[in-house]
Parts: structure tokens; sequence; C-alpha cells
């Protein structure tokens, strides 16, 4: 087809099951059930009708092996398609980002042998654990002294008396299907058919869990199978599996194994699973230099004749050993470009040392009695795959490359780390680590953006709140001038303060900016054609520069919305209506301008209000002036954002009884952030029903839209 019609397979993508559930795969098929693996491809042509017939050639062998085949022909509709195969490094979120991957490369013929293989490999990984597993139940069973609830009863049996044959019931059972299990090990080849299409299970739920619970029926047995369902928790988090993503078109196989890189026997486990994979890719005339070319991991395997050339052409570029020192050589060919210096350990896996969230946390309190344990668990997962980096207003790279959400996790871990070591050295924590820590968390405009690509899910716009949070609580957070006049201006309530200081800030404030914008216009060109890179606060000069280079908004109103309509008294609910075209049975809604509508920016308020009326409905308005709790939450301000947020809830509520007959079943916002915090405020039970929705979105539901304008409505 590709001679006749010029098209192309451009790209073929494989999935196995285990990345289809790591990635959240949502199948196409409606079977249902996980799919057991899952091939992507792109095809490509300058003729769409040859395309669609390559296509089509394509889904009729799949038809013909069991499978289905699903097209996607949009731009919108690929690249679906293709966000299953960005999103493969959740992989590893189970250990903490931490995995071995070891990529070969197998002949095309024979990469069927090569997943029969690895299933082969899994299935015997899978029974070791299981039977460790039996072994662990048997010396919880054996030990005695097992943990029983209370009884109603009030002269309670003798924990013998009423556990009566119990425990030996349960240990026939557990040695039956641990002899069970090891036999399956045992003739592993002989069952492999049956073990890889689950005609045989070893399961813990059906062959251990349910025969338990019928052995330890009634609440007096709860703690027992508790424990053994710890047990299993405990045992299960260190089982080695295999998983494969390949690109299927060239034979590279991504061959991943996640661990715990705390739990040493996993692993040594996971590092003979690595031996056997070897042995399997050399065995199909496979080479094991994929993509990723060779590490620490892979150097074992690869022999001197392997290693000759290219310790030859490091002996020739760097003769001194400076690059990579002790890395990538081994006997003889390590100790010539050392010139015998025997100091520098050969780089193997036997000198390896990876740092352990779990080991510290073991180790010091201070992850358990702190926040900064919430906040090195709301990281633990990152891939450090970096497609939060497109995203990330904070991510200049001809700045530095140190603020996108992958590199400041990086920084919050080593830093976490070093808190952990100063705590338990008893030396207290440098003021130094707290600046560059609260230099991270400077850098983030709580966007949220980030966790959309994220294959973890991971929001750094909340870890950073959480950042600051902690800075403030231990008293570490710098005071700003700026900061703390914003804040004020939010958080007041009374209509004389908020007055007074939007004088200050709007009138006089914005006015001098726009004049400074001016006058210093040239002399702030130098900074504003090329800044400078940029690592930590700005001098002064540059924050002054950066302050003044755009202009800020002019011809604002000289009042607050709610001085405007004199409805600052807040013992009052306003609602506001048009009497000729509305009656106390008209749709009512509840809009909350927040104080960037209102009391800031309060054209953007009016006009929301000038559009429901438009639209003929009835708009309540909270009594007074009120902040939703997010600009405070952003800030570190977390005391403060509860007491608002709850003073807030209690008064909405107060707000929907008295209007109760208005039936309110919508709250309008026209404000981004507000939505975002509204939504944790559960409107649901203030107004039963209801709905938080963008005042455009209510807009286009109503039709009202501005017809040929080309703009958002």
């Amino acid at each position: 087809e590709q001679k006749r019609s010029g098209t192309l397979l451009a790209g073929l993508e494989h999935l196995d099951d285990r990345y289809l559930k790591a990635v959240g795969y949502a199948t196409k098929s409606k079977r249902g059930n996980l799919p057991k693996m899952v091939l992507i491809g792109d095809i490509v042509g300058d003729d769409a009708d040859a395309v669609a017939r390559a296509t089509s050639e394509v889904i009729r062998l799949a038809n013909g092996r069991s499978g289905e085949g699903f097209i996607a022909i949009s731009a919108e509709a690929r690249k679906k398609f293709w966000l299953d195969r960005k999103r493969t490094a959740a992989i590893s979120k189970h250990t903490n980002a931490f995995k071995i991957n070891e990529d070969v490369v197998i002949p095309l013929p024979r990469m069927g042998e090569y997943t029969l293989g690895i299933e082969r490999i899994n299935i015997e990984l899978s029974l070791r654990n299981k039977l460790k597993l039996c072994e662990a139940m048997e010396a919880f069973f054996e030990k005695g002294s097992l943990p029983l609830g209370k009884t109603d009863d009030a002269n309670e049996l003798p924990n013998a008396e009423l556990l009566g044959d119990r425990v030996q019931q349960a240990l026939a059972l557990v040695r039956e299907v641990r002899a069970l299990w090891a036999g399956w090990l045992r003739d592993v080849d002989a069952l492999f058919p049956q073990l890889q299409d689950h005609s045989l299970r070893a399961s813990w739920k059906a062959q251990i869990r349910a025969p338990l619970q019928q052995i330890f029926t009634g609440a007096a047995f709860a703690p027992i199978l508790a424990e053994c369902n710890a047990i299993h928790k405990r045992v299960l988090k260190g089982r080695v599996w295999v998983a494969l993503h390949m690109h299927a078109g060239d034979g590279n196989v991504h061959t991943n194994i996640p661990v715990n890189s705390d739990d040493y026997e996993m692993l040594q486990t996971a590092h003979e699973a690595v031996a056997r994979i070897m042995v399997l890719a050399r065995s199909l005339d496979g080479v094991i230099s994929g993509e990723h070319g060779i590490g620490i991991t892979k150097l074992e395997f690869l022999s001197d004749e392997e290693l000759g050339p290219f310790a030859e052409y490091k002996a020739k570029v760097d003769p001194e050993g400076r690059f990579n020192k002790g890395k990538l050589l081994r006997g003889a060919a390590h100790q010539v470009l050392l010139a015998g210096d025997t100091s520098v350990r050969q780089a193997g896996l036997e000198n390896a040392y990876t740092p352990s969230f779990g080991l510290m946390g073991h180790e010091s309190l201070i992850m358990q009695q702190s926040d900064i344990g919430a906040i090195a668990d709301s990281v633990k997962d990152c891939l450090r795959c970096g497609k939060c980096k497109p995203v990330c207003a904070t991510h200049v790279p001809r700045a530095n490359l140190l603020y996108s959400p992958r590199n400041k996790i990086l920084a919050t871990s080593l830093l976490v780390e070093a808190f952990l070591y100063e705590e338990q050295t008893r030396r207290g924590i440098s003021i130094k680590h707290w600046e560059e820590f609260e230099d991270v968390a400077d850098h983030c405009t709580v966007c949220h953006k980030c966790l959309s690509p994220c294959p973890v899910k991971i929001d750094f716009g909340d870890v950073s709140m959480n950042m600051r949070n902690l800075l403030r609580k231990m008293g570490q957070k710098s005071w700003r001038p700026g900061n703390a006049a914003a804040m004020f201006f939010l958080n007041a309530t009374s209509p004389e303060t908020i007055k007074l200081m939007r004088t200050a800030m709007v009138d006089v404030g914005f006015k001098a900016q726009r004049l400074a914008n001016n006058v210093m216009k040239l002399a702030a060109r130098k900074q504003t054609s090329a800044p400078p890179a940029s690592l930590g606060p700005a001098p002064v000069k540059e924050q002054v520069i950066h302050f003044i280079n755009k202009k800020m908004p002019g011809g604002l109103p000289k009042k607050t919305a709610r001085a405007l309509l004199d409805i600052e008294d807040k013992n009052y609910v306003p609602i506001i209506r048009n009497p000729q075209g509305t009656t106390a049975e008209t749709e009512a809604v509840f809009y909350f301008p927040g104080c960037g509508s209102e009391r800031l920016f309060s054209q953007v308020g009016l006009a929301t209000q000038a559009m429901l009326w438009h639209a003929g409905v009835q708009t309540v308005l909270p009594p007074g002036y009120l902040c939703c709790g997010y600009p405070q939450r952003g800030s570190g301000q977390y005391d403060k954002a509860e007491q608002m947020i709850t003073d807030n809830r209690v008064l909405f509520h107060r707000v929907a009884n008295t209007l109760n007959y208005l039936d309110i079943k919508t709250v309008v916002v026209s404000c981004g952030t507000c939505y975002d915090q509204l939504a944790g405020y559960e409107f649901e039970n203030i107004f039963p029903g209801c709905r938080i929705v963008d005042i455009h979105e209510y807009l286009l539901e109503k039709g009202i839209r501005l017809e040929g304008q080309g703009a958002y409505l």
C-alpha cells in the first residue's frame, strides 16, 4: 500500500495491560473489561481514500485475531487517542516514581516470544509473592495471642475457648493453598497456558480471604481479619512485576520494573528479574541497548568485547577520566583510565545509593509532627517527566530552568531531606534553607494549569499554598508591603475602610504607576527588551522596572459596585430585578461578585448584574462586602481563609432560609478563583439542588450572544 499510494505507518505504539491500568485507560470496546494490550498506530498519506483503505485493513487484521479497532480522524480525536501513550510514566506512581527501566530491541518477528517470556516471568514473580503471603499468614496464626474484639457477653470467654479450633482450620487452609500454589510454580512450564489465560488463578480474595471470613465469623474476630488484610497489603507492596510498552514499529521495548527504593528484598528480586530479561532478549537475537543506551543497571550484562570500543574512545577523548568518573567501565579498562587511582570506585549497582523518603520517615518524627510530611507526600509521586513545563507561567527557559513544577518538586524534595537531616542531627534548620524553601513557594501563580498534563495528577498550585502556609506557621515567611496592603484591602469588610484603601491603591496608586510608565519607559527598555537571567528574589531596581513596565488599567469607576448601587449595608440582602419584567415567581439566581469584581474592577460586577437584568432573572447578592477566601489560601493564610469560609457559609445559610420562597437553583460567578473556591462551599446543602456556573456560560444558556463579533460569546 505504501508503494502504491504513498500511505505510511508513521508510528506504532504498544501498551500492555499493566500500563493500561496505570494510565487509567478508558476502554473503547463494548466488552467492558480492560484489554490485554493496546496498539496505537499513526497511518498517514496524501490520499485520504488510500489512508482509509489502509486503516480498514488494519482493523480487519485486528478483528481476525479476536481484537477490535477504533479510528480517530479529526485532530482532536487523534490527540485523545495519544494521550494515554503520553501518560505512561504513571506506571511507577505506586512506588514513588522509582523504577528500573530496561529498554531492549527485539526483532519484530520474535516480539511475540518476548512478550510471552515476560508474561512467564510475571507469573513466577506473582506466585512467589503469593507464597510469601502464605508464609506470613502461617507465621501470624502460629504465633498465638491473636487479637480479638470485645463481645456483648458480660462474662467473656477465655480467648482459647472463644477461638476453639478456628486457628487450626485457618492453618490447614493456608497450608493447603500454599501447597497448591507451590505446585503451580514448580510445574509452571506445563501449566503456563492455563496460568496465562487465568484458567488457573492464584487469588488471595477467593482462595484465602473468603474462607477465612467463613471461619472467623462474628464481631469478636474482626481484628483477626483486619490483621490478615494488613499482612496482605504489606506483602503485596513488595511484589515485583514487569510492565511493557514499546515502539512496536521498530522493536524497541521499554521493560519497566517499579520498585520501592526502601525495600532491599524487592530491589534484589527486581535485579534477578533484570538478569532473566537480559538473557531472554539475547536468546531472541535481540540487543540490550535500546534508545536509552547503557546505564549502570545494564553494564554488568555487557561483555568486555562489547565495552572495548567505548573504553578506547573514552581513553582518547577523556584521558584523565573527568567525565562520569568511574562510570561505564570495569576491570582493567577502569584502572587504566584512572591511572591506578584506586580511591575512585567503579560506579556499579554494588555501590549505588538511593535516598528514600520511606526510610527517612521511619527515622524522623518531623515528618509526622509538621506539615512538611504532607508536602513531601503530595510530591512523592512526581515522575520527572516534565509535561508540566510548557503550561507553567514561571517556567521561562531564557531566564532560568529552575521554576517549572518538575524542577520545583526536585528542589522541594532536596530541601525536605535537608530539613530532616538538620532535625535529626539537632543542628536546627538553617535560615538559608528556609529562604530557599520560600523562593520555591513564591515562584507559583497558583493557576493550577500543571494539574491537567500531569500523569499522576500533582497540583503544584496546592503544594505552593501548603508551602506558604508552613512558612507562615514557622515564622519564616518574609514580610512584603505590597502583599500586606493587598491582603488588608481584601480582608476589609467596612465600607469606610474599603473606600479609603481604594482611594489610596486604585485612585492614587494606579495613576502613579501609569505616570511612572510614561516617564521611565525609555530607561526601562533595556531590561524589558532583554530580561536578565533570574535566580531568587530580583534586585530592587529590577523589581521597580518590572512593576512599571506595563500600565495598570485606567478609567476605573470612582466607586465600588455596591457604593454605586447604594447597597453597602450588610444588614440587608439586596435583590436586583426589573419590576416591569419579573414577578415573585421569576427565576432567581445568587450572584457572588467576589472582591475582584466588586471592590477593585467594579465595572465587571456591574456588567454582570446588568446582563442578569437583561436575561430577565432576579439577582440575589450577598449582604455586605465578602471575599471567597481564595486569595488568603493562595498567600498561605490558611487560618484566616478557613475562618472566612466558615463565616460566609453560615451567612449564606441564613440568606437561603430567609429567601427560601425564591427557590434559588443557580449560583453565578464572574471570577475564576471564586469559582474554584466556591466549589468547596457545598452550595448544594445551602440552596438544595443548585449549581455553580460562570456568567458567560449562563448567558449562553439564555441564548444571549454577540453574533459575528469573533469574540468569546
